[in-house]
């Protein structure tokens, strides 16, 4: 029954993937045309970002009245409704009142600031303990092919047939999606500490800050976010804005050279995933070295990428800077599932995806200012530097990162 329900599962989240990077393709390029305002076009990422934040922030409350497999499925039923609205209103008289279209892209992304921390909480409900690296392994391979080929497939389908057509797919693509999330069976558990919640129940507050607790008092937990903190720092180097720059002022090529690199960085983090998902029993034994030596590699390969002007060397750094990322990536994420219980990890994931999008979200308008003041190779050596700083992190605190390994 498991091994079903995490194939409705992973066939659901593709499909939701694959909605999702349609949606952004269709939605910027509908609002460009509607607007012709770049301003209009940056405040997508923005609201989307800042509605993902404040969900996630509330996430707690719904984790602690409803199961997840019916947070996940209803979350993804509530997107496909808001979508069909949006869509009905971009074809409509109202098409150029942006309002509320800001307001249903919102509304889309509040709950998917829901349903992210309940997929990476339902993986350790349905896969027994030893093969969860070979089960994010495989989720991350799937999720990174799809985020490859849909922004390629998204702007062809936009040029051929229209961006309302590119919105009409993801609203069948969030409907598969949510059909397959209602045929997930959830492994009951009981947790030890429920009756005694049941005879002293929490308040809101406390419900609310759970997850931020639990992670201070553990000490692998807090170890990754902490990390997890400094590398998304380090990671905004890669939005589209500063990589053009980049490959403008750095390589001296062509704007194509920024979709290679791109794809490069992609090409990377498929690599890796196929490797961990090779070796997954050896990676589950030694999470905690993954993590450390990724990360040097990740931070000695950025390094690499910021003193280099050439741009076939820059494709293949750029290939070895998402192998080691995923490497890395995924042994963190093994480790966050192993540092709680089964009941405590959705609120733990609510508080690191909140925490992740507030420091990206505002790391992203910083390193614009930086990268105009300093100049882009700076930037990536200060990417380089955040992420030898996070090396050391782990480094110093390996002995409880080891502590979660089999």
């Amino acid at each position: 029954m498991n091994k079903m329900s995490f194939r409705f599962l992973w066939i659901g989240q593709t499909f939701a993937n694959a909605g999702d990077v349609l949606y952004i393709v269709g939605l910027i390029t509908m609002i460009y045309h509607l607007t012709g305002s770049a301003i209009y076009m940056a405040l997508v990422p923005f609201f989307i970002t800042m509605s993902q934040f404040l969900s996630g922030l509330i996430a707690p409350l719904l984790i602690d009245k409803y199961r997840l497999k019916h947070i996940l499925a209803y979350s993804q039923s509530g997107k496909t409704l808001l979508l069909l609205g949006l869509g009905l209103m971009l074809l409509s008289n109202y098409s150029n009142q942006m309002i509320p279209i800001f307001l249903l892209v919102f509304l889309i992304s509040f709950l998917d600031g829901w349903s992210t921390p309940a997929q990476n909480s339902m993986v350790p409900l349905l896969i027994p303990s030893g093969e969860l690296v070979k089960a994010n392994s495989f989720l991350s391979i799937l999720d990174q092919t799809v985020r490859l080929g849909g922004w390629s497939v998204g702007g062809i389908l936009v040029a051929f047939w229209g961006s309302i057509y590119v919105i009409t797919i993801t609203f069948a693509l969030y409907l598969l999606s949510s059909f397959m999330m209602f045929l997930i069976r959830e492994t009951d558990f009981i947790n030890s500490n429920d009756s005694k919640e049941e005879k002293n129940p929490i308040g809101n507050w406390e419900k609310l800050i759970q997850g931020w607790i639990l992670i201070w008092k553990s000490p692998a937990l807090r170890t990754v976010n902490i990390m997890g903190v400094m590398e998304a720092l380090a990671n905004t180097v890669w939005v589209a804005a500063i990589l053009y720059i980049y490959v403008d002022v750095v390589l001296h090529a062509g704007e194509q050279w920024w979709g290679y690199i791109n794809a490069s960085f992609f090409l990377g983090l498929i690599l890796g995933g196929i490797l961990s998902l090779r070796f997954s029993e050896l990676i589950g034994k030694r999470l905690s070295v993954v993590i450390v030596y990724g990360t040097l590699l990740g931070s000695f390969f950025t390094f690499m990428f910021a003193m280099n002007s050439l741009t076939w060397i820059a494709l293949g750094l750029s290939i070895f800077i998402g192998f080691s990322e995923q490497l890395k990536g995924i042994a963190q994420q093994t480790t966050i599932q192993k540092s709680a219980t089964l009941k405590e990890l959705p609120k733990v994931y609510s508080a690191q995806y909140a925490l992740y999008l507030v420091t990206y979200g505002t790391a992203v308008l910083l390193i614009g200012i930086l990268t105009e003041f300093w100049g882009v190779r700076n930037s990536f050596l200060l990417a380089a530097g955040l992420l030898f700083l996070s090396f050391v992190v782990s480094l110093v605190n390996q002995k409880h990162l080891k502590e979660v390994e089999q």
